[in-house]
């Protein structure tokens, strides 16, 4: 029986109806077509990869879905496979999510010259800009070059520039290299078999844009195109080829416009200079406008002047809106026919926005005072919407405003929508109200995004010093300057009181432990947190319980580790004294302990204990120990049990719980070859996220080399 569709969320909704329309020989194991493959599904979706980590695993787990490493017709090697099960096409067709899918090449009408153009520029490394007026056509044109490069059998990587697009998130759907500000590195992870398409780059925001034209510019052995609105920082990319797109010639300008009679048709194409989407915007019973007529002035006359006024209001709260929305959100349902109606949105999936060519004529319109009041009205209104992606239009709407973001608003953002989101509406905040919290959070951000050097950056404006320090101490673990690190937390350390300097103390001692990647403490690791802790130098009766608590069972953990019995015993009575034989934290220590000799466990009395705990973190945390006491000679049952339930939604509530998932990520990197690029990249990014910096920097390093030993 098929499952209802209560069970299935709405990217894993999206990704079986993407998949279900597909004809393909499900027998067959060997040579799949190209439009099955994760990178073009994603691209087929309008998510980076990341986001299909989630649903993918979900299906697999409901048996909607296979993930296979096979051959891809083209690819020179193995690629990942998403095939739709029969139980999941029963799914698919019983709840009406089937859509026919085509592989035909896009075609458009008048652009060949120029399609031409780009794919034999894009034969040799280098970057290709594509630039032109709103609505002339860009994307378009993008988009048939990337089917003929399909159809010839070649490599793409493709992405649609936005507001949430940063250099990690466009990496990412480009390639499984995690992002590093080392643009020379990053660079040379590009593969010189495949093209890269940046669609829409003008969008992209100021606070990411700057670093992701030096990914481009270093990129030297890449092949990519550049779509962008002239002008913007990426419309002069240095050593390109620059296209520049004009309106179609008037007879083919005229064949697109099949709403119009011909001599219509002709007449709108002459006055409007061929521009496409223009032409389709004129519906019968327009004047007809004067040769020459400027675009803007024609979608302004004509196109929005007969919008009756409650869409042409809404229209202009569309415009203002910095992602694209939902029905629902903030716009009537009637509103939204009316403005699809007159081809002025534009949608990806069942989100939308005004189309480019609208935004930029509509923005035209509108005096400071005037976008203002707008902005003062979608707070009100957004303000009233539950949900954190509200959240993030609250405070956008808030900032354009000049009124003041709460520390609390800023913060569930930080929490909620991710670095990136956080990171452009924190630098627009900053451009509004200079504060020490939005800079601390601007700064964290950074280190979240893996941009050590732009947090040292911001931090620089910080007053509070203890603060500055904090993302001086992260930001110099993240690039691996050591001795610059523990130059800050020294500075740190001078200039707090007790018990402020102990809990730094402590805590960076745990940090140690905790940020590495899966092994045994080396006597230098355990040599180094004992000689942190024995800094401490208040009472310990003065320590504050939980933070005793840690010092001491810290200390255990790296006497047992290194092998001095004798402490080790000493260390557990005290412990024993704190917290009781019976805690819980202490059971999990002895279990960790003694799983390091998996010989000395009755292996079905392990199992049996794993199937009592209910909670999910708790057995993760069970099977990450037995992953690092055996390695690759873990139990099967282990390594079935960490697959059946590690992407299972019992979302983190503890920082702990958050570590716990990260490392989840690494282990099934480590038991499934095929997929390691994936798991391990979405580890290190996840790592980073909590500030295991250390841990994400030494995955990375194993990343890279695991990439370089695939392409020799």
């Amino acid at each position: 029986m098929a499952c209802p569709t209560a069970v299935l969320t709405g990217p894993e909704e999206r990704l079986l109806t993407a998949l279900a329309g597909i004809e393909v020989d499900r027998n067959l194991r060997r040579d799949f077509p190209e439009e099955l493959s994760m990178p073009s599904v994603a691209r087929r979706l309008g998510v980076v990869r990341s986001a299909l980590h989630n649903p993918i695993s979900s299906l697999e787990s409901k048996g909607l879905l296979d993930s296979i490493k096979s051959n891809v017709i083209g690819a020179p090697r193995k690629k990942t496979v998403l095939l739709i099960t029969k139980k999941g096409l029963e799914v698919a067709s019983n709840f009406g999510l089937i859509e026919k899918q085509t592989t035909k090449l896009n075609q458009i009408l008048g652009r060949d010259k120029e399609i031409e153009a780009i794919c034999r520029a894009l034969e040799s490394p280098g970057i290709v800009v594509l630039t032109g007026l709103p609505g002339i056509g860009k994307s378009s044109v993008a988009k048939a070059v990337c089917s003929k490069l399909e159809q010839e059998k070649k490599k793409v990587g493709w992405h649609t520039g936005s507001r949430m697009t940063s250099t990690s998130s466009l990496i990412d759907s480009w390639t499984d290299i995690p992002v590093s500000e080392n643009f020379d590195e990053l660079g040379d992870g590009f593969d010189p078999n495949m093209v890269y398409i940046l669609d829409e780059a003008q969008e992209i925001h100021r606070r990411h844009a700057d670093n992701i034209r030096r990914v481009l510019e270093n990129a030297r052995h890449a092949k990519i195109l550049v779509v962008t609105r002239s002008p913007s920082t990426f419309s002069s990319l240095s050593e390109t080829l620059k296209i520049t797109l004009e309106g179609l010639e008037i007879e083919v300008a005229s064949s697109i416009a099949d709403h119009l009679t011909e001599e219509q048709a002709k007449q709108v194409a002459i006055a409007l200079d061929g521009h496409p989407l223009a032409i389709q915007m004129w519906r019968d019973g327009d004047d007809v406008p004067v040769p020459g007529t400027p675009v803007a002035d024609f979608i302004s006359s004509t196109v929005l002047d007969r919008l009756d006024t409650n869409t042409a209001q809404e229209l202009e709260d569309l415009t203002l809106e910095p992602f694209p929305i939902s029905r629902g959100d903030s716009i009537t349902d009637l509103s939204i026919d009316n403005l699809d109606d007159a081809t002025i949105l534009k949608w990806s999936g069942s989100r939308f926005e005004s189309q480019h060519l609208i935004k930029h004529v509509k923005l035209a319109s509108l005096d400071e005072d005037k976008v203002r009041s707008i902005h003062e009205r979608l707070v009100d209104r957004w303000s009233e919407i539950e949900g954190f992606e509200a959240r993030g239009h609250e405070m956008h709407h808030r900032i354009l405003s000049g009124q003041s973001v709460s520390k609390g608003l800023a913060e569930d953002v930080f929490d909620n929508l991710g670095p990136v989101v956080a990171s452009t509406l924190l630098s627009d905040a900053l451009d509004n109200e200079e504060r020490g919290d939005l800079r601390m959070l601007s700064a964290r951000a950074a280190i979240a995004l893996g941009e050590a050097k732009m947090a040292l950056r911001i931090s620089e404006g910080l007053t509070e010093q203890a603060d500055r320090l904090k993302i001086e101490m992260e930001s110099f673990r993240l690039l691996g300057k050591e001795s610059r690190f523990l130059a800050a937390e020294e500075e740190l350390l001078s200039k707090l009181g007790e018990p402020e300097r102990s809990q730094v103390l402590i805590r960076g001692a745990v940090r140690l432990h905790d940020d590495r990647l899966p092994g045994p403490i080396s006597r230098d690791l355990g040599d180094e947190i004992i000689q942190r802790l024995d800094r401490i130098e208040v009472q310990v009766a003065q320590l504050d319980a939980s933070l005793l608590a840690s010092d001491l069972i810290l200390r255990y953990l790296v006497a047992s580790n290194l092998g001095d019995a004798v402490k080790a015993a000493a260390l557990r009575s005290e412990i024993v004294g704190l917290i009781g034989e019976g805690h819980r934290r202490l059971e999990e220590i002895d279990l960790r302990l003694k799983l390091k000799s998996l010989s000395d466990v009755n292996s079905e009395d392990l199992e049996k204990k794993l199937r009592k705990i209910e909670e999910k973190h708790e057995k993760l945390r069970i099977i990450h120990w037995i992953f690092a006491a055996a390695g690759e000679l873990s139990p099967t049952w282990a390594i079935d049990t960490h697959k059946s339930i590690f992407l299972q939604d019992n979302p983190p509530i503890r920082r702990e719980h958050a570590r716990i998932e990260a490392f989840s990520w690494y282990w099934r990197g480590f038991y499934d070859r095929d997929q390691r690029l994936r798991y391990w990249s979405e580890a290190a990014a996840r790592l980073r996220l909590i500030g295991c910096s250390n841990a994400s920097m030494k995955l990375i390093e194993r990343i890279y080399h695991e990439v370089r030993s695939q392409r020799q």
